[in-house]
Formats: structure tokens, sequence, C-alpha cells
């Protein structure tokens, strides 16, 4: 079965499904980095924030050999997880006083997202870009919905660029504080940061830590944060590089056990390309940062790039 047949067939099998004047509908959606993706979008009676369960992931469950009927099921459990059950109100978004508590900011690309950039209000950051969202939703299991800010919401509420940066700054440190742990405690799920004599690389004279935010999701703004990179490098007692792993979380290498920063920029490729969904691609290139100048910076041969 072709995806897109996977698609028509999923569409009516869940279709059939729903009661109560529940309904639902597929939709091509732009995702970060220029990525499309198709999803279904259940729609609740009254309810005017629908969530969409992309069906990419599905189809390759269905490949590898799970029944489509189980498939469907797991659509289904997962939409009665996330559904939300009560309605922003149409004027709700339309006022600033509404969405100014809940502004949040995330970090993404600043040449593969060249197109969104035109429609959406941006800080350039390196070679990044901050983004803006109102923080619509967040489920007790840390899963969150959010709403892109784009340049017309700016004219409903009435502020500028500058005013939501300040309000989205403060607000993403208070609703998702960062993480800072060793790689290894966050690949064995382990409380806190592993001590060095139960972490098999700190033994090597090698360490690697994480640094997101509490929920990991839109994480690698966390290096924005006032009064996180400082104390990582006080912890480190000396310069770090900061490879941009995904949107999600960065990861943090002392000079002491990194390679050069060509080198560097190398493995940051190769990880991207093989090991992260391209819509969760942050960049290719590592940043570094100095203690003395409380700096996070680009290297010379990358700062000569164009500005999108």
């Amino acid at each position: 079965m072709s995806y897109e047949q996977f698609i028509e067939r999923m569409e009516e099998k869940l279709r059939g499904s729903l009661d109560g004047g529940r309904s639902l509908y597929v939709r091509q959606v732009t995702k970060n980095n220029g990525m499309k993706r198709k999803g279904i979008v259940f729609c609740e009676p009254g309810v005017n924030v629908s969530p969409t369960i992309y069906l990419e992931e599905y189809y390759e469950r269905y490949r590898q050999g799970c029944p489509f009927e189980q498939v469907a099921d797991q659509i289904l459990s997962l939409y009665a997880h996330v559904r939300t059950r009560h309605s922003w109100e149409g004027e709700f978004v339309t006022k600033y006083v509404n969405v100014r508590p809940r502004l949040i900011y995330q970090l993404i690309n600043r040449e593969k997202n060249r197109e969104l950039l035109r429609q959406v209000p941006y800080v350039p950051y390196l070679d990044l870009a901050i983004v803006f969202h109102v923080l619509v939703d967040m489920k007790e299991d840390d899963r969150i919905a959010t709403m892109l800010v784009r340049n017309e919401h700016l004219e409903w509420w009435k502020v500028t660029k500058e005013e939501i940066y300040e309000e989205a700054r403060a607000n993403t440190e208070r609703l998702l504080p960062e993480e800072f742990t060793t790689l290894y405690a966050l690949l064995t799920e382990e409380e806190g940061p592993a001590a060095p004599e139960e972490d098999p690389d700190e033994r090597r004279g090698y360490s690697m830590y994480i640094l997101t935010n509490r929920i990991r999701n839109f994480g690698a703004a966390a290096v924005l944060y006032k009064d996180v990179l400082k104390p990582i490098g006080s912890y480190l007692k000396e310069d770090f590089y900061v490879l941009p792993s995904s949107i999600h979380e960065v990861i943090i290498v002392p000079d002491s056990s990194a390679p050069s920063w060509r080198e560097t920029a190398m493995i940051v490729k190769e990880i991207n390309e093989t090991q992260v969904r391209e819509e969760e691609v942050l960049s290719d290139i590592p940043y570094h940062y100095k203690r003395k100048e409380d700096r996070l910076s680009l290297p010379l041969w990358a700062m000569d790039r164009p500005e999108s």
C-alpha cells in the first residue's frame, strides 16, 4: 500500500470511528526547515483548537508489519490523550493582554526557514532565528500545544517585535526552565547528573553534557537564558563547545574533550544527516563559549555567510 493509499484508507477508517459530532480532515502542513507533512486534524464540537496527528510515523509502523487496524487504534488512543476539551474564544487570541503571559520563544535555522521568516517576527541570533509562539496548552505528560506568532498578530496586538521578545524571554525561562545534565544520565534516564565514577565517558576523560528545558521541547532555546551558560563554564572550569544537536537540545563539550572546530562541525553535520529528523535539525555549525567574554560565538569561517 502506498503512502497516499494509506492516508486515504486511514481517513475513512478513523472517520467511521468518531461519534458525538466529532469530525476530521487531512491537511498538509509546512513544518520547521520547510518540511511538508500530512496529518489528520480532529475537530471537537464547540472547540476551536484542533490537534493534528502526523501520519508518517504510523505509515512506517504499518510498513514494518503492524496490522492496519492496530495502527488506527494507536492513532485514536493518541487523539484521546491529546484532545482539547476547551475552546479559545474568538477574541482571546486577538487581545495582547490574554496572550502576553503565554508568549515563549524557539530557535530555528535561519537559512532553512527563509520563506517562513518573511511571514513571522524574528530576531537573528548567530546563524539562527528566534521565533515566537503562544503556549496554548501544556499537558501533564509535558506535551505542549503552541501557536506560531505571525506578522499579522503584531498588528492585532499593536506591539513591536522588541516588546514580544522581552515578554517571551521572561516567560520561556519561567514556563520552560533549563535542564543541564550529562549525556550519560539522559540516555539512561537517571535522576540528576551522573556522578563521574558512574559515567563511562567521565572515566575515559571525555565529557558530554546536555542542555535543554524541563520538558525537552524547544529546549535548544535554553542557550538564550540569562545566567545559564556562565554557570556551566564555572562548573566545567573551562571554555566549551555548544553542538546544536536539534531544536530540542544542545550538547555541551568542554574544550579539553573536543577536537578542532572544523572536526567538531563534521561531527555535527554527520549527526544531523543520520540521527536527527530533518524538521528538527537546528544547525550544522558548532558554537563556542568563552568564559572571559561570556559570549557564544560562531567560528570565523561561518561569519561571512549571507543573512537571510
